[in-house]
């Protein structure tokens, strides 16, 4: 008889060999001998999403928060995967927490104001992309958002300034965006 590490372990094999269905089962196999595993919950979550089994994906980064408050993979992905699904409020409540538990974490800056962005928080938003920059000065995308955010508000400069910073750090959009304010 298989125990709970077992499966767990056969799931993790499969995961990795991005055999997510098989993953899927062998995690819940493992859950039926111990749904106290806020891990196991928040893998399974995982392989749902790479499944795009979207909303068991949502239930089981939530059940890995309810057995653990503090799992932080689970709030961000739960924040990510609220977000992808429109809705902004609840994506922040888990950004927040999420920022509460680990505040160095530059991605989690980033992906919050972008989340702040879609609620039309342009301040919020630039406040979260500067925080991002100050963790990780390197940190394209956090360029990228912040310059999207200053055209909105038409501080044009600004944004000038970071679509070419964003371009430096990897993000190739950036030039087109540097480009068409040029003209």
């Amino acid at each position: 008889m298989k125990s709970e590490a077992d499966f767990i372990a056969d799931a993790d094999l499969k995961f990795e060999s991005k055999e997510f269905e098989g993953a899927i089962k062998d995690y819940s196999k493992a859950l039926k001998l111990n749904p106290k595993n806020a891990d196991t919950y928040y893998n399974r979550g995982l392989a749902n999403f790479f499944s795009n089994n979207i909303s068991s994906a949502h239930e089981d980064f939530t059940s890995a928060l309810n057995l653990n408050p503090n799992h932080e993979d689970s709030l961000f992905n739960r924040a990510r995967l609220t977000a992808m699904l429109g809705s902004f409020e609840k994506s922040l409540e888990d950004y927040n927490r999420a920022i509460d538990l680990n505040d160095e974490d530059a991605e989690l800056y980033t992906n919050r104001g972008a989340v702040r962005m879609q609620l039309n928080d342009l301040t919020g938003a630039v406040q979260d992309f500067t925080r991002a920059l100050n963790v990780n000065p390197s940190d394209g995308k956090a360029y990228y958002n912040r310059a999207m955010a200053y055209l909105k508000v038409q501080k044009i400069d600004y944004a000038a300034r970071d679509f070419a910073l964003a371009y430096e750090n990897g993000v190739m959009q950036a030039k087109e965006a540097l480009i068409s304010l040029q003209n």
